[in-house]
């Protein structure tokens, strides 16, 4: 069964915004919207509130929360301005300063006074103690400060200022993920009501769904908006494509071209009995490919708790049964050559394993073929099942069987 602790390894492919922007998506309020680059690194809005994040990634020897960090006043400045200018509403805005760190972060006493204060009377004292701290009680330290942030100090501590800033404080949040961030993420997506055997497909699917509409958007210049709800219904609408009563679904990376061409070159028995009927290379690459995915879905299905092992032998006897019988009639209407017998066998054969069932349910359209050549492999010196009506003599005489 698939957990809630193994991170799947594409979700390191996706930068930190679409990462965070998917996080912020799964929610219950299906009327919040979330956007990228519009009012912040990404912001959440609902009819009535507005939630603006800064997301600093730590992965070098910076602190983004020290007391003196550039990026933290920056940060407030910024913040300070947008309400200046009436692109956010100060009485309904959560200023949230998020770090992402691969390491623990140690908040400084100025950002942790900010983010405790909740009250006008504690923002205002945390506003005194940081100018204290930060120029002096009469101003000694002001020239010491470094031409990086000493700009933004200005205007925050400027006394004309003291209503903005002091209601930006109160409203301000600091949000930590020292080494357990993409944990914490995937734990919240599973959270969610889906299928756990299917988690690690629906939470890499959705990944890629962020993804893609947000560089529909931002490729243009323009910010990007996803709704809550269009998150919910495509997850949806994923989820009942795994959970389709009579379908088992893919689950297994399919094999690169590169794989496939050297489980060809290997020339095992599956391909050689391809070989006894003159099948060409690209029925052989069909093979060779349906067989590498028909096992890799096998053992994947089988670690995941979708198909009991032991199905997969009533299944293989199906096929077998299935090729028993058609190999009968093909040998009642004799062709001009066991090459075009063999031929027929195996077209025949491909097309009837098509309807054939794992514990009641229809398999992807790979798997019967796949599984009729992983019989037409083993045993290596008496395969269960082969194309050339003489198979197992051809073998024994080309030295590829192992008695």
């Amino acid at each position: 069964m698939a957990g809630n602790t193994h991170v799947p390894d594409k979700l390191h492919g996706y930068t930190l915004q679409v990462r965070h922007m998917m996080c912020e998506l799964i929610s219950l309020d299906l009327e919040k919207v979330v956007s990228v680059e519009a009012l912040e690194d990404v912001a959440i809005e609902s009819e009535d509130s507005v939630v603006v994040e800064q997301i600093k990634s730590v992965q070098s020897g910076n602190n983004p929360i020290a007391d003196r960090s550039e990026v933290f006043w920056k940060s407030l400045y910024n913040w300070f301005q947008y309400i200046k200018n009436g692109d956010l509403s100060l009485y309904n805005t959560t200023f949230r300063f998020v770090v992402i760190s691969n390491r623990n972060v140690t908040t400084g006493v100025i950002p942790e006074t900010f983010h405790s204060a909740h009250t006008d009377e504690d923002a205002k004292a945390a506003l005194k103690a940081a100018q204290d701290t930060l120029w002096g009680t009469k101003n000694e330290l002001k020239a010491q400060v470094p031409s990086g942030y000493s700009s933004y100090l200005d205007i925050l501590f400027n006394a004309g200022n003291l209503a903005i800033v002091t209601q930006i404080v109160k409203a301000m949040q600091i949000e930590t993920h020292p080494s357990n961030y993409d944990d914490s993420f995937y734990k919240k997506f599973c959270s969610q009501t889906i299928p756990p055997e299917y988690a690690e497909e629906l939470f890499t699917y959705m990944l890629g769904w962020v993804y893609e509409r947000v560089n529909a958007q931002t490729k243009h210049g323009l910010a990007a908006y996803i709704k809550c709800k269009d998150f919910r219904d495509a997850l949806q609408s994923q989820i009942r494509r795994y959970n389709q009563n009579g379908i088992l679904a893919s689950v297994a990376t399919r094999p690169s071209e590169h794989e496939t061409q050297k489980e060809l070159d290997r020339q095992d028995i599956y391909i050689k009995q391809l070989g006894f009927v003159e099948l060409d290379v690209s029925d052989k690459f069909k093979a060779a490919n349906d067989f590498l995915r028909t096992s890799a879905e096998k053992t994947a299905w089988a670690e995941r708790g979708i198909v009991a092992p032991q199905s997969f032998d009533d299944y293989h006897d199906g096929l077998i049964r299935i090729w028993s019988t058609q190999s009968r009639l093909v040998s009642l209407t004799p062709s001009p050559t066991n090459i075009q017998s063999g031929q027929r066998l195996y077209l025949i054969c491909q097309d009837a394993v098509r309807t054939a069932k794992v514990q009641g349910n229809d398999t992807p359209e790979f798997f019967g073929a796949g599984s009729l050549h992983a019989l037409a492999n083993e045993p290596s010196h008496a395969p269960l099942i082969g194309w050339h009506p003489m198979y197992k003599d051809l073998l024994k005489a080309s030295g590829d069987t192992n008695e």
